[in-house]
């Protein structure tokens, strides 16, 4: 299983505030209404499917292989990439992803193990989701009994920039870069980095040099530095991390205790709903 920022197979997680809060708790009621785990196996099996189809097509010296059920193929498909995939075709070719893609599914599907994902497989992971989230919610609004076999909601429509805001640990691969969605809680971060660069540009260094020599806290990690550099992309950045199975996973957002300015003290899992709640913008 992936490790992302919560637990994507809790859905009845229960806000210490709700009773005093009611816009706390119908955001919270809405996020019981999701299936996170749904919607990441269903982005990454509707990727896996459009990839696979196009690379077949091309292998088949650009015609429709026999066996397709594919209605239509794009007459450009470098074009059809970059279009579908924004975020991942920046840093990755197409085979590649289809790599990245193979092995974040065997992850998905392995409830014994938990993998912890570098940029490159959030990147894959943004695009899929919010391709997923897109047909659903079209779905949702246009033919509803046809929602029912994608099933990433009891019913609703999922907020894309919530749901990464909940879900993802950062948004460090959009450093240099501007965001489609607010994403608020990760902005937060990236535009703290950006501000540093600044500062340090501003003192005679190159904008990449600048973002390696950041202090630690806001340092990002090896893979992202070399994705934002845009390094030739070698597979074993494409591989996961193995985490040993302890069962404390997610142990830190869930016990560990935050204090905050005007409710005291409550667990770090229930500060960052919180926090995300002030972001929500629902009709």
């Amino acid at each position: 299983m992936l490790i992302f920022s919560k637990d994507i197979g809790q859905r009845d997680h229960i806000h210490a505030l709700e009773d005093k809060l009611p816009d706390l708790k119908k955001y919270m009621e809405y996020q019981r209404k999701l299936f996170p785990y749904t919607v990441v196996r269903a982005g990454l099996d509707l990727a896996y499917k459009e990839v696979d189809d196009i690379l077949n097509f091309i292998d088949n010296d650009y015609r429709p292989p026999a066996d397709s059920n594919r209605q239509e193929y794009p007459s450009d498909t470098d074009q059809w990439f970059r279009q579908r995939f924004p975020w991942s075709s920046a840093f990755l070719k197409m085979e590649d992803m289809h790599f990245t893609l193979v092995t974040l599914v065997k992850a998905m599907d392995s409830f014994r193990t938990y993998e912890r994902a570098n940029s490159y497989h959030w990147t894959v992971l943004y695009d899929s989701v919010h391709n997923i989230i897109q047909v659903y919610n079209s779905l949702i609004r246009d033919k509803p009994d046809q929602s029912r076999d994608i099933h990433l909601s009891n019913g609703i429509e999922v907020d894309f920039d919530d749901f990464i805001n909940n879900y993802w640990p950062n948004l460090d691969f959009m450093i240099f870069s501007r965001a489609d969605f607010p994403h608020k809680r990760h902005m937060e971060r990236k535009e703290s980095i950006e501000e540093a660069i600044k500062h340090r540009m501003a003192e005679g260094e190159e904008p990449l040099a600048a973002l390696e020599n950041l202090e630690s806290d806001l340092k990002p990690e090896e893979t992202t530095l070399k994705l934002l550099r845009r390094d030739p992309v070698e597979t074993r950045f494409l591989e996961l991390v193995s985490q040993p199975e302890t069962g404390k996973q997610y142990e830190n957002i869930n016990e560990k205790i935050r204090e905050t300015p005007e409710y005291g003290k409550i667990s770090t899992i229930d500060a960052d709903y919180l926090a995300n709640h002030e972001y929500f913008q629902r009709p």
